[in-house]
């Protein structure tokens, strides 16, 4: 018991002189504790990193359907001999601002025109050099009225010329600014190449999709009526044998049906209306079972289908 006592006694006083000789008794120790951890680790290496929170991506997309807009040509300018406020440029920007602007913006340019009562936000205070979307530059204003500002009662003036739009801003900027910032050539070219001013445009007129399809339904709805009175006709007229003989030649009665009330080319004679059928009858709901018709039948169903639509 004493000799044991003693070697507990001594390893304790090793330890405290040499503290690497712990490190060296507990080291089997920690090498069994790690491969554990390691062997468990590879054991469960599909579902370790597994996030059990499913991720969260907020949805920006936007679905909009198209604007309406009127078809139009946009004049070529040359920017660069523009750049610079003439009396001419100046006056055309004055009349334009009296009738496009000073309504909202004020006569002096510092907003709070009879017409922005309630608007929020309120129209630009053109005296102020804070909070401008696109800058005080002439090339920063005509990206303004050229596109307008989201959120804002600040539509497009994309109507007006580009000339008209650049006087616009002369008179903007020298009226009501103090020190207002020059563009740069760079500033220049870079608007000429987005707006393509240099070359002009011809700008296709355009509508909303909803507004489209109202259209095309309500302009075909004739058609519509026209064949559901057709296929009503053949089911209860009575005429057994000509619904039978046209049963027989179509493999969708619907279809063959609308591809003649949207063709009038087949009712010039009864070759056309074979040709027709014949021709087109890997899409016009036809089937090419009317070449088994007799000369006799053929003219039967045609003249019947010719009354009918």
């Amino acid at each position: 018991m004493e000799e044991i006592k003693k070697k507990i006694i001594d390893f304790v006083n090793e330890v405290r002189h040499n503290p690497g000789t712990m490190f060296g008794f507990l080291y089997p120790y920690i090498f069994i504790i790690l491969v554990i951890i390691g062997l468990y680790y590879v054991a469960n290496v599909g579902t370790v990193a597994i996030n059990e929170t499913p991720g969260y991506v907020k949805d920006t997309m936007v679905v909009a359907d198209l604007s309406l807009t009127e078809a139009r040509t946009v004049p070529p300018i040359d920017i660069f001999e523009l750049k610079d406020p003439t009396k001419e440029l100046l006056s055309q920007g004055k009349e334009l601002y009296k009738k496009n602007c000073a309504s909202c913006h004020n006569e002096t340019g510092a907003g709070g025109g009879p017409a922005a009562v309630g608007l929020n936000p309120a129209p630009r205070n053109f005296t102020s050099p804070d909070g401008w979307k696109n800058g005080r530059t002439i090339s920063g204003i005509y990206t303004t009225l050229e596109e307008g500002i989201e959120g804002s009662a600040m539509i497009s003036y994309n109507f007006l010329t580009p000339e008209e739009r650049i006087s616009l801003a002369h008179y903007i900027r020298q009226e009501f600014m103090k020190d207002p910032p020059v563009d740069t050539d760079a500033d220049l070219a870079a608007l000429n190449s987005l707006y393509n001013l240099s070359s002009g445009m011809k700008i296709p007129a355009q509508i909303p999709v909803a507004i489209a399809m109202d259209i095309l339904i309500s302009e075909n709805s004739w058609k519509h009526n026209e064949l559901e009175d057709a296929l009503m006709a053949l089911s209860n007229d009575g005429n057994e044998y000509v619904a039978s003989l046209f049963e027989d030649i179509v493999y969708d009665k619907r279809i063959a049906l609308s591809s003649l009330i949207n063709s009038n080319n087949w009712k010039s004679n009864e070759s056309a209306f074979l040709n027709f059928v014949v021709l087109n009858s890997t899409f016009n709901g036809f089937n090419s079972e009317i070449l088994n018709l007799s000369d006799s039948e053929r003219n039967l169903l045609f003249n019947y289908l010719n009354g009918l639509l």
